[in-house]
């Protein structure tokens, strides 16, 4: 008898199991998930300080800090290269330049790395965008891997001649694009090159900053010979310069004209998002590639030269509407890199072991949800462009030069503006963090494709344009 109940109740779990199995592969294949879609809005060149979310004066973002007030801020975020090319594809691929082997346009992305964002989001039943006028994103091979939609605008108004840039196109084709993929899990990165130079703002963001409290005439600084040449010291880039003004607090008021003509432009998404009832299942990311020099270190409205904090430093913003706490700041330092792992966390995407290698980022949800106990802090934050390296903690830098062989030494807690080089003051300190600039120079990746070299006049003279090439 008691052998009979028994095999009843064993029978019993089992049937329960076979039911559960069925019903698990239902929900999984047959009925349609629905996952949290991801929009990804980059801003080329942006300073976090010139928002005002980051304490800024003027009133340049008030979408952009609507959305941090809903999320996270992230004060010490730090992008691994000073250029566009290698920064974005260490976002992609939550990897440094050593290992992805973009330095720079015209590289190609390390086919040994297995996947990107994108094709991790593709994989698991994502519609996959990228939406630009950053158009040299098509000069890096292997960028558009995993991308459904891979549209980049080039506007006949670029140029010497610009007097605005179309970033009202490339945010009517996002929103033409989630309106037509509102009904599936979506991943769109949108892209704007602005406030990249030159500065052009449309009316009247040209003049929304011009002679208010801020602007004080400061310094003339003249403007470079070099036409075409971005990364110069000490002058104006010929490239941007406006009617031969050279006066620096006007380009950076036309700065800040941009970056409030892209704010409108967030506003826009925004309210579509409302519209269409997705803001409530939706992770919003800010970032940006790298900074800007705003006469730092002698460096006047360019990037891609050196790696100090204005170069480096970037904003990066969460939001998922309640899912995540509002109104936090958190200043420990975080990476570019770690973003990917991010946005795989909070869709409760699995991880393999290549996303869990030391060179790889890490998920910053135990930052955010205050588990800081469970956090591997990314104590180090490594950044390269082309013959310079940097190792960053919260407290010190040490950039390396290979051209002239000489290290630069900060204590940024009490030198934020890197300007007292301790190298030969602070030798512990040197020491310590020269071992690890030295492990992760050793640690690149020895196999890996090299340059593909840019090809065609149209695509060198759409870089030179840019400021990009010669």
């Amino acid at each position: 008898m008691i052998n009979l109940k028994i095999s009843k109740s064993l029978g019993i779990i089992l049937v329960i199991s076979v039911l559960w199995l069925v019903l698990s592969f239902l929900l999984k294949h047959l009925v349609p998930s629905r996952r949290s879609n991801i929009i990804l809005i980059t801003l080329d060149a942006l300073r976090p300080d010139h928002l005002g979310c980051y304490g800024y004066g003027r009133n340049t973002s008030p979408n952009i800090d609507k959305i941090g007030q809903e999320g996270i801020i992230f004060t010490q975020a730090i992008a691994q290269s000073s250029h566009t090319a290698a920064s974005n594809s260490s976002l992609i691929t939550s990897a440094y330049p050593n290992i992805h082997n973009v330095k720079d346009w015209g590289y190609q992305l390390n086919p040994r790395i297995p996947y990107t964002l994108a094709e991790i989001l593709k994989a698991h039943g994502y519609t996959t965008a990228l939406i630009s006028d950053q158009v040299a994103l098509s000069l890096i091979k292997g960028f558009e891997r995993g991308f459904i939609t891979y549209h980049t605008i080039w506007s006949s108004t670029f140029g010497l001649t610009s007097n605005r840039r179309k970033i009202i196109d490339i945010t009517d084709w996002a929103i033409r694009w989630i309106k037509n993929n509102k009904d599936k899990n979506f991943f769109l990165w949108l892209y704007y090159l602005d406030p990249h130079g030159p500065y052009v703002p449309p009316s009247p963001y040209n003049q929304k900053f011009i002679n208010d409290k801020y602007y004080n005439v400061r310094k003339n600084i003249p403007i470079a010979d070099d036409v075409y040449n971005q990364s110069v010291i000490g002058a104006i880039p010929n490239y941007l310069a406006i009617n031969g003004i050279t006066d620096v607090d006007y380009y950076i008021s036309q700065y800040d004209g941009e970056i409030s003509y892209i704010d409108s432009q967030i506003g826009r998404l925004c309210e579509e998002f409302k519209k269409l009832r997705l803001d409530k299942n939706l992770i919003i990311i800010i970032n940006s590639d790298h900074g800007e020099g705003m006469g730092e270190h002698n460096e006047y409205f360019c990037h891609g030269i050196f790696l100090y904090d204005e170069l480096i430093r970037i904003p990066l913003i969460i939001t998922f509407d309640k899912h995540i706490p509002p109104g936090k700041k958190i200043d420990i330092q975080v990476r570019s890199i770690d973003i990917m792992p991010t946005i795989l966390d909070l869709l409760k995407i699995k991880k393999d072991k290549y996303m869990q290698g030391h060179t790889r980022g890490v998920s910053l949800l135990p930052l955010i949800f205050n588990s800081d106990k469970y956090f591997i802090s990314p104590r180090f934050a490594y950044s390269e462009f082309l013959n310079r390296q940097s190792v960053r903690t919260k407290e010190w830098k040490l950039i390396y030069n290979e051209e002239n062989n000489q290290y630069e030494l900060y204590a940024l807690i009490e030198d934020p503006s890197e300007s007292n080089n301790l190298v030969l003051k602070k030798t512990k300190e040197f020491g310590y963090l020269k071992q690890k600039l030295d492990n992760y120079r050793e640690s690149g990746d020895k196999d890996k494709a090299g340059p593909e070299f840019i090809t065609g006049e149209e695509r060198k003279e759409q870089l030179r344009s840019l400021g990009y090439m010669h």
